[in-house]
C-alpha cells in the first residue's frame, strides 16, 4: 500500500496535481509571465490542479486522468520507469487509497505561447497519516479541451 501512496503524489500531481496550484494561496513568490492574461492563466491551472487534488481525496485518481493530463502525457516519478499516456498513467494509479490531505501550490508560473511552465510543493497525507512533502515541476500545454499537465516530475 505504501507503494501506491508515493504513486499518487503528484500524479501531478502532484498532484499530481500535481501534479500545479490547489488550495495553496495562489500569490506564488514568482509570478506568471506572459505576453496574454497571466492571471487567467493562473486560473485555469490552478482549477484543473483542484480537480487532481479532488481526485486523490476521492482515491479516484484513475478517473481524472483524461480531465488533468494530455493524452501523450508523460509522468516521471521519483525512482520509479516513466509513465506515458492515459491508459498508462490511469492503470498506474488505479488502487489508489484516498488521501486525508492533497494540497499543491505553486511558487512560480510562466507561460510562453501554448505551454506552462509551474514549479512548486506538494504535501499530502495518507489513510495511515503518513505525510509526504516536497517540490515538483510541470510541464503545462493548453489544448482544445483547456490547460493539461502534460510532462510532470518531483521527489
Amino acid at each position: 500500500m505504501k507503494q501506491k501512496f508515493r504513486g499518487i503524489v503528484v500524479a501531478c500531481g502532484l498532484f499530481t496535481a500535481a501534479c500545479g496550484a490547489g488550495s495553496g494561496n495562489g500569490s506564488g513568490a514568482g509570478a506568471a509571465r506572459q505576453s496574454g492574461d497571466a492571471a487567467t492563466v493562473r486560473a485555469e491551472i490552478e482549477a484543473v490542479t483542484l480537480r487532481w487534488e479532488a481526485s486523490l481525496l476521492a482515491g479516484t485518481p484513475e478517473e481524472a486522468v483524461a480531465d488533468v493530463f494530455t493524452p501523450d502525457a508523460v509522468r516521471l516519478p521519483s525512482g520509479e520507469p516513466a509513465v506515458q499516456g492515459h491508459e498508462a498513467i490511469a492503470r498506474a494509479l488505479e488502487g489508489s487509497a484516498p488521501l486525508l490531505e492533497a494540497r499543491f501550490t505553486i511558487d512560480d508560473l510562466e507561460v510562453d505561447g501554448r505551454l506552462a511552465f509551474a514549479n512548486g510543493t506538494y504535501r499530502v497525507r495518507g489513510p495511515d497519516g503518513v505525510e509526504l512533502s516536497g517540490k515538483f515541476l510541470e510541464v503545462w500545454r493548453r489544448t482544445a479541451a483547456g490547460w493539461r499537465i502534460h510532462r510532470v516530475m518531483w521527489d
